[in-house]
């Protein structure tokens, strides 16, 4: 299974009290791939320097990103962008609020899961990359395009596999 994990999923795991046991049971999963995208580590990079609390968060997200996705990175290039773009503007005829700043990077990490054929979008962003509204707009702009989507799975799901895991 090859999986793209949305810029939270870092956040929200590294909040685990079980955080270490979890991320060895991922690393150990060799049927659970996760791939690395340029525009979420640039958004974990953008975390504040300044203040000290943020900056020891910087680094240790920045740490779990390139422990979780190793070597297997996936590029953006003007075909993921043009679907994004595609999304975002389906996202706006649907008297969708947000504005690309806020939402663009969402859209770039489906796009790429569908360009590059992933299998899983995980995500605890349940209000905007994984809404109801995102989902219609991903499968009909996927049909209309001829791609196929990635399934979504919310974060508690990936969490509650790999606790069971545990056990």
């Amino acid at each position: 299974m090859r999986v793209v994990f949305d810029t939270n999923v870092y956040g929200f795991l590294l909040k685990e009290l079980d955080q270490l046991e979890l991320e060895k049971a991922i690393l150990s999963d060799k049927d659970f791939l996760v791939f690395g995208f340029q525009p979420v580590r640039k958004e974990l990079r953008a975390i504040q320097k300044d203040k000290d609390a943020a900056r020891k968060a910087r680094i240790l997200l920045l740490g779990l990103y390139d422990r979780i996705v190793k070597d297997r990175l996936l590029e953006n290039s003007n075909k993921i962008m043009m679907l994004a773009k595609e999304y975002f503007k389906q996202y706006r005829g649907a008297k969708g609020s947000k504005s690309w700043d806020e939402i663009g990077v969402d859209f770039l990490i489906v796009a790429c899961a569908t360009i590059k054929n992933m299998d899983v979008v995980c995500s605890g962003d349940e209000r905007t990359l994984m809404c109801d509204r995102a989902q219609l707009i991903y499968a009909k702009v996927n049909i209309l395009a001829g791609y196929r989507g990635p399934n979504f799975w919310p974060y508690t799901f990936m969490l509650n596999r790999f606790r069971k895991k545990l056990k």
